[in-house]
């Protein structure tokens, strides 16, 4: 599955600020986390072709693929699937392919973020300690580059190695008759 770096980097930024805005109002950390993943999200964080993807079954009565889903992830569908439901009856939507009514639907506000309280705790921390660079990707540590260095160096010298075993060692004739 392709991620949407755009959707991550503003689901991201709008989770650390439902998080600051209720924090100073509650007694533990712990405490904000699950008040910060309740609060209204101001969008769907998945793209309109995911969110077709999984939704039109639901439309023709398949529930399976949804059911199978995660607690959080099964809510987040079944809310936007009812949100669908509501836009299609509207006079503006009205014959209006799936896709098209998804593009609104994903943008309308959500009634929480549909996560785990403990993502948004390993969200602020990865953002603390640098792990999360500003586009919302994830950055790879000191440790990961170096490790990374020293094996592409090996296969390097193993390729070159090979290259000159092959280029210099002597041609075997065919044995005369």
């Amino acid at each position: 599955m392709k991620t949407d770096y755009d959707i991550t980097k503003q689901f991201n930024e709008d989770l650390i600020k439902a998080y600051n805005r209720v924090a100073p109002k509650s007694w533990s950390q712990k405490m904000a986390y699950e008040k910060a993943v309740k609060e209204p999200a101001p969008r769907y964080y998945v793209s309109p072709k995911q969110a077709a993807q999984i939704i039109s079954p639901m439309l023709r009565g398949d529930f399976q693929r949804v059911d199978m889903m995660m607690p959080n992830r099964r809510r987040m569908y079944y809310s936007l699937f009812n949100k669908v439901l509501e836009l299609s009856e509207k006079r503006s939507f009205i014959g209006k392919s799936l896709f098209y009514i998804m593009q609104f639907a994903v943008t309308t506000p959500a009634p929480e973020f549909f996560i785990d309280f403990r993502k948004l705790r390993e969200l602020r921390s990865s953002v603390r300690l640098g792990k999360i660079d500003e586009d919302g990707r994830t950055t790879r540590s000191p440790a990961f580059k170096r490790c990374y260095a020293k094996l592409k160096e090996k296969r390097e010298r193993a390729k070159a190695s090979s290259m000159l075993q092959h280029c210099c060692s002597p041609v075997k004739s065919a044995p005369h008759s």
